[in-house]
Order: C-alpha cells, then sequence, then structure tokens
C-alpha cells in the first residue's frame, strides 16, 4: 500500500469511529469513500444514501443497504464523503469523480457532515492544486463556457481519458467543466459569480457545509471540527 494509499485508510478510519449510531448515512463517490465502505458493517442496521451510481454499486457490493436519494423526505443522520482540496478554514473544493450536485445536495440534507482526506489534499488557498468542477446543463454548454471565458476564467470542458468521445457527463446528466481559481478573487465570490451564469447547475465549492475533517497521514489521523483546534484520533505506535 503506497503512503497516499495508508493516509486515505486512516482518513477513513478516523470517520468511521465518528458514525456514532447513525442509522441514515450519505456517502460520498471517490477513492476515500472507497476505503470507508470497505470498512463499514453489512450486518449493521444502518442505511446509506448514495451520491451516484458508483458508490452504489460499490456499496451494494459490500452488502450494505442503499437506498436512491428520490426516496428520501427528511434530513440524513450523517453525510462523509472525500475532498480535492481543503483550505484553512475548511472549505472545500470536490467534484474529482463528477458527482459534485448530488454530493452538494446530500451534504446540504444531512445534521452532521464529516468528511475524509488524505494529508496532500490540505491547501492554504483553495484552487492551489487542483480547478473547481462545475456542472453545466448540456444544451448550454457553449453559451455558459463563452460567458465564463468572457469573465476572465480559464475553462476546460472535463473529457474521459479512453473509452468515450465527448464530455464527461454527470450521474444527472450534466456536462462537467473545470474552472480555475483566480488568485485576486476569494471562494465565496468565485462561486456567486458562478452560479449567476444561467445554464451553471452547480458548483464543487463546499462553503461552510463541514462539520468535522478527519486527515489521514501514514502513522496517524487528525480530527479538526469546524471552530475547534485539531486533534490526534490515532497514532501508530
Amino acid at each position: 500500500m503506497s503512503g497516499v494509499d495508508e493516509a486515505k485508510r486512516r482518513a477513513a478510519e478516523g470517520a468511521l469511529k465518528l458514525i456514532g449510531d447513525a442509522k441514515l448515512i450519505g456517502l460520498g463517490t471517490g477513492s476515500t469513500v472507497e476505503k470507508l465502505i470497505g470498512l463499514l458493517d453489512p450486518n449493521a442496521d444502518s442505511v446509506y444514501v448514495a451520491s451516484s451510481i458508483d458508490t452504489a454499486v460499490k456499496a451494494s457490493s459490500r452488502g450494505l443497504k442503499v437506498l436512491h436519494p428520490s426516496s428520501i423526505r427528511g434530513p440524513l443522520d450523517i453525510y462523509i464523503d472525500g475532498a480535492d482540496e481543503v483550505d484553512e478554514e475548511l472549505n472545500m473544493i470536490k467534484g474529482g469523480g463528477a458527482a459534485l450536485t448530488m454530493e452538494k445536495i446530500l451534504a446540504h440534507h444531512s445534521m452532521k457532515r464529516i468528511f475524509m482526506v488524505d494529508h496532500t489534499k490540505l491547501v492554504s488557498r483553495l484552487g492551489e492544486n487542483r480547478p473547481v468542477p462545475v456542472e453545466v446543463i448540456r444544451d448550454a454548454l457553449m453559451l455558459v463556457t463563452s460567458r465564463l471565458d468572457d469573465m476572465g476564467y480559464d475553462v476546460v470542458v472535463r473529457r474521459p481519458g479512453s473509452g468515450k468521445y465527448g464530455p464527461i457527463l454527470s450521474d444527472t446528466c450534466g456536462v462537467i467543466i473545470d474552472v480555475r481559481m483566480p488568485g485576486d478573487k476569494g471562494p465565496e465570490y468565485v462561486e456567486n459569480e458562478l452560479k449567476s451564469v444561467p445554464g451553471v447547475v452547480e458548483t464543487g465549492l463546499f462553503l461552510g457545509l463541514v462539520d468535522v475533517v478527519t486527515v489521514g497521514y501514514t502513522n496517524k489521523t487528525r480530527v479538526i471540527a469546524r471552530g475547534s483546534r485539531s486533534m490526534d484520533l490515532h497514532r501508530q505506535r
């Protein structure tokens, strides 16, 4: 197991310890969520709400009870996910797995939000290493990208590495574009500006949607709660 894989596993182990007696649990999408799925007990009476087909398949294959988001009325007990970048204010960039819209919906409708990252995802400023994924209505793709270009944004339409021609589509059928964060604009300003363009469905800027972040290292897990100091949950002896 590589150092990053080990760090992801430790982050997932930290999140597992924070689930408690939650019964209705939302699951995000990505490699760290996959680590968590491998740790969850199929015999527990918890029910999971998947943010993507990929997560639903992996959770079901593990033997977990999975519900479709459209069947949920009340708030979820907990939402658990990974992130592409996390800054010092616990704001995040998400959407590397193209599931950002359902991920943000589930996070918003959850009573507690836990995010898991390896230590390489910590940044001093959002956009240091990753662009902001943005979901766009298919029929508005060229209109939206042209408008964002006029507004000074560096925009790339995301395409698959192999096996498919054309842009990547999300599970909610939007086109995913990647937008570079301007160095002179803060995340709140960028979020508002991007969403002011008709045709933009959602952005991968997750601002104020975090309660706890578990940060995995090769030898420990840090737990950072919003508004409090971090602590080491586990350290390898």
